[in-house]
């Protein structure tokens, strides 16, 4: 519903008036913010509970896995028989995670107590599969006990990690601590309860905000956790309160609400793809992510996959900037030493964060207004607003615009719906000394607990896209497809809860999986993203053409995805594309997401033109590059341009729709709906002195 701020105002008699130290609104006679907390209108949302506000204040915080499957050079070490004898981590340093941990802004350090094999990295008496029986520290050592005393020492929170099964009780992964022998249940439940005590006790009250199940928990651990982590977020278990976000790409889709209903919290595993901004009860969304892309834990060859500063700042606009945690994974080598270059990289990181957005160019705080105006001290280029939303009182935010004063008018840079704790919009950059938020939609009186504006780094801008994806709404065909739910519509639906799976991955045989892509028009990209569910695409091909009976013709040649891969491409226009495997390893594809892009700063060549000497007037047609609303760069390289008109279906457009930027460049601007059959053009007087070539480039503006 629209908000009530202007209503409340004519009711209780106050005028409203402007606040020029905020841009936002008051009410002579009263506290806007207070009367605005207190609106009758959103007493019933949801809102979260002190633990939850408290844990995702934190905002970012580093995963530690460290294990059997270190020393093994693999991800799982599912059978619980590994020769412990070889692990002796005898550089380990706890201070030095944390002030790794530290230095990239995280609050809090989860480490894995246990992974899947069984493994514990205490001193336990529910098994000989454990600390006690390695080389390290003569079998006296109690890797959790050291974490805590380094957390505490350092002002770092803790979450926990054991996972519910054990090899010795069921034969495979995943089954959230139910026996195999329903005979061995009892026994069970008693040792996985001991453990949790055992871990919870060495952390303390104090230390526990978070408790972590990997694919939830029957074992009843309710009263443990009540009386020794009273303070906990719980992740995926009958007592959950938090969700995961539904992948391992660090990446919350936009909106990003923070409530659902309880049934689905209730109802299993509830991920983000449950979110709705109506819902009944508040669960935020924690997003977990690799620092090698894509693998848990430490080798030597997944060092090579070590992401870079900007994936990182990437990521973290889509998570923390969504109004999301960040949950960045970090691994010690045998040695128990975080290797030097992700040291480095992880500060890197957060140097990247503090130079980006530690640096408002203006800000305002704590208003109650549905209109903000945030006035910077003289005209400056900025490209991010970055709202937060004082959301222990809910989501009342639901849609808003943001608007730049350029040119003596109010241009849109962004707009969105869900707010939440902070929300991150990224847009071209613009001069300007003011801009204005407006929300438009909002449940009671909008509270903005504060509004920065930023100029950050142009490659994040890049990075996150400010162009739409060519193919969200094509029609996409598969060669294989696992079975319904992995259709290869959900490869481009814009959804990191779905995802497309083939069926017939035999690469020794040659039966390698693609989708097809219709994208109803012929459309320009020049930039790939893919997100793999694992790591199993070796090298794969685009391929395009503009017709059915034309032969496929490929277009870029990748290697390896990942979860989450990004290129550029050559500029290509096209109806049909297809991305099609042709080496895979181990089983065939499953892929959460694939998206093809323009780029703002490429310019595409439209045709070249051989001219005679002497003047003439040209129609050249842009319909293959303009194919959507918007504005365009046209450059002309060759000859002399003695005028220009637009071209809009054929016939002569407005002078206004085509403005000139210098001798070689304009910019159209074609405001008009533009469907299939739809033509821009450019009608251009050129004058040669001698024969030449006139070549025509264009790019999104």
């Amino acid at each position: 519903m629209k908000s009530t701020t202007l209503l409340l105002a004519i009711l209780l008699g106050f005028t409203l008036i402007s606040s020029p130290g905020t841009g936002g609104a008051q009410l002579a006679g009263g506290s806007a913010w207070d009367r605005a907390v207190a609106d009758p209108v959103a007493a019933k949302l949801a809102r979260p509970d002190a633990a939850q506000y408290a844990w995702h204040e934190q905002e970012r915080i580093m995963f530690v896995h460290f294990g059997v499957a270190t020393w093994e050079g693999v991800e799982y070490d599912a059978d619980g028989k590994t020769d412990l004898s070889k692990m002796n981590p005898a550089k380990f340093d706890a201070e030095k995670i944390c002030a790794m941990a530290k230095s990239w802004g995280a609050k809090q350090v989860m480490f894995v107590c246990k992974h899947v094999g069984g493994f514990c990295w205490w001193q336990t008496e529910t098994t000989d599969y454990s600390v006690k029986n390695i080389p390290w520290k003569n079998g006296k050592g109690n890797m959790v006990r050291e974490m805590a005393d380094a957390c505490r020492k350092h002002g770092l929170k803790v979450g926990v990690y054991i996972y519910s099964d054990d090899p010795k009780y069921m034969a495979n992964m995943g089954q959230g601590g139910k026996t195999d022998d329903p005979a061995k249940q009892e026994e069970w439940n008693r040792l996985l309860r001991q453990q949790w005590t055992e871990v919870l006790t060495i952390y303390g009250k104090d230390l526990v905000r978070e408790i972590w199940f990997d694919g939830s928990c029957i074992v009843p651990l309710d009263d443990i956790i009540k009386k020794l982590a009273p303070n906990a977020v719980i992740l995926q278990s009958p007592m959950t309160n938090i969700r995961w976000v539904g992948n391992e790409a660090g990446i919350a889709n936009d909106p990003n609400w923070n409530t659902l209903k309880l049934a689905d919290l209730k109802g299993g595993v509830a991920t983000q793809a449950h979110s709705t901004p109506d819902g009944d009860v508040w669960a935020p969304v924690e997003c977990d992510v690799t620092l090698y892309n894509h693998n848990w834990f430490w080798n030597p060859g997944n060092e090579a996959k070590r992401r870079s500063t900007d994936e990182l700042m990437y990521i973290y606009v889509s998570s923390a900037g969504r109004g999301s945690i960040m949950l960045l994974n970090s691994t010690p080598n045998t040695d128990g030493v975080i290797p030097t270059d992700d040291v480095t990289r992880y500060q890197e990181f957060g140097t990247a964060i503090e130079q980006n957005f530690g640096h408002p160019a203006g800000q305002v705080a704590k208003v109650a207004a549905s209109e903000v105006t945030i006035a910077l001290d003289s005209a400056k280029p900025v490209n991010c607003i970055d709202l937060w939303e004082a959301y222990q009182y809910g989501h009342r935010i639901r849609s808003y615009r943001v608007d730049a004063w350029v040119n003596n008018n109010w241009k849109r840079v962004a707009e969105g719906t869900a707010v939440g704790r902070r929300k991150i919009d990224l847009f071209p950059e613009v001069t300007t000394d003011k801009l204005r938020v407006r929300v438009n939609e909002s449940v009671g009186t909008p509270l903005f607990r504060k509004i920065l504006v930023h100029r950050v780094s142009p490659t994040l801008v890049k990075a996150l896209g400010t162009l739409p994806s060519v193919t969200r709404g094509a029609i996409a065909t598969a060669s294989t497809v696992h079975s319904a739910p992995y259709a290869a519509e959900y490869l481009i639906d814009g959804n990191f809860q779905t995802r497309w799976s083939g069926s017939g991955g035999d690469a020794e045989h040659g039966q390698l999986s693609w989708v097809e892509l219709d994208l109803r028009r012929p459309r320009r990209f020049a930039a790939m993203a893919a997100s793999e569910l694992a790591d199993r695409v070796r090298e794969f091909v685009i391929e395009v053409r503009n017709r059915p009976q034309d032969p496929w013709r490929p277009a870029f040649t990748g290697g390896t995805i990942g979860g989450d891969f990004k290129t550029d491409l050559p500029a290509t226009t096209a109806r049909f594309v297809r991305f099609r495997i042709t080496k895979i390893e181990s089983l065939d594809s499953t892929l959460w997401e694939m998206s093809l892009t323009d780029r703002p700063d490429v310019w595409e060549e439209a045709t070249t033109i051989d001219l005679p000497a002497g003047e003439r007037q040209l129609d050249i047609d842009l319909s293959a590059q303009i194919v959507d609303p918007g504005q365009y760069e046209i450059r002309l390289e060759g000859a002399a341009i003695t005028a220009a008109r637009p071209l809009f279906d054929g016939k002569p457009g407005e002078a206004r729709f085509l403005e000139k930027i210098d001798a070689n460049t304009w910019r159209i601007n074609r405001t008009q709906v533009v469907a299939e059959g739809t033509a821009t053009g450019i009608r251009l007087t050129v004058k040669t002195p001698a024969a030449s070539k006139l070549k025509v480039l264009v790019r999104p503006k």
